[in-house]
């Protein structure tokens, strides 16, 4: 090969070095302005998530709206609910169409919702308003009134307040000391236990047995009574058909305690309510067994005290 043609090939070589090297800066450069792309369009999308973030803000704030649940007399038409709406200048979010006149009333006015529930009781076509109320599962006791039982036994009812005592479930229970914040009962409350009758002796239930008022006759069922009306002070034994309902068993006694037993006073359990009245009727025997019948009677019984 002569020198001209060597040199002519090393030229050939040169350039084609050149080339490739020119051709990958190309792609790098390429590559380099697919970024600049991305960041526009990232840019855009920032855009639009602020949008978005906004668009949600104010859907959070729509959502502090007070709503009420609004029930209206019978007679008053849909057309009539949308036309007191609109003069309040509120809307209707829903209608509950399971219960004839309930609807969902959303406050446009910035009013808190008891300002808006109190708006719409005063409307003579409303029969009643209410809060449309958050409800949520809560476990966290911490900050929550509570009422302590000191009874001496209170420390096993378990499904009462349940701090994991004997390998259980702390707070599986009814959350009752938080109730007795707000009440434990009432005298007024009258619950009848019908049942094997109930030891109205007890020192844990006396105090919370009924006892027939003066201005209340004794009981009489000509059916039942045969020998006229029986001394019914504390109940009605539907087994002998006599006013005794003693518990002879202990299964009517034990059920009146969960119910009612005493609370606060430092003897045994405490009931769910402190303060009530039982009414023992006594149905079953000694070994709980009674009737159909007998249970009816008793219910008859109720109703006529």
């Amino acid at each position: 090969m002569s020198r001209n043609n060597i040199w002519a090939h090393l030229a050939i070589a040169l350039v084609l070095v050149l080339v490739a090297a020119f051709a990958g800066q190309i792609g790098r450069w390429r590559r380099n302005w697919t970024p600049v792309k991305q960041s526009s369009s990232s840019a855009e999308t920032s855009r639009d998530s602020d949008e978005s973030e906004e668009s949600s803000s104010d859907d959070r704030r729509d959502d502090h709206k007070a709503e009420v649940l609004v029930r209206f007399r019978a007679g008053v038409t849909q057309d009539a609910i949308e036309k007191i709406a609109q003069r309040l200048n509120d809307e209707i979010e829903d209608r509950i169409e399971a219960i004839d006149g309930l609807d969902v009333i959303e406050d446009e006015n910035g009013k808190d919702a008891e300002s808006v529930v109190a708006q719409y009781r005063a409307l003579p076509e409303v029969d009643y308003a209410e809060a449309n109320s958050e409800i949520k599962l809560d476990h966290d006791d911490s900050g929550r009134k509570h009422l302590h039982a000191d009874d001496e036994l209170f420390f096993r009812q378990w499904g009462l307040f349940n701090s994991g005592q004997n390998g259980g479930r702390a707070g599986a229970d009814i959350s009752a000391m938080r109730a007795w914040a707000v009440t434990t009962g009432s005298d007024k409350t009258v619950v009848a236990v019908l049942d094997s009758g109930v030891d109205y002796t007890h020192p844990d239930l006396a105090n919370n047995i009924w006892t027939r008022p003066p201005i209340i006759k004794a009981y009489q069922d000509d059916d039942l009574t045969s020998d006229g009306p029986i001394d019914d002070v504390h109940g009605f034994n539907l087994v002998e058909d006599n006013g005794d309902p003693m518990d002879d068993n202990g299964h009517g006694t034990h059920c009146a305690g969960i119910i009612g037993a005493e609370g606060g006073n430092g003897l045994g359990v405490a009931g769910v309510n402190w303060n009530v009245k039982i009414m023992p009727l006594k149905f079953m025997d000694e070994n709980g067994s009674g009737t159909t019948k007998d249970a009816i009677e008793a219910i008859n019984y109720v109703i006529d005290r």
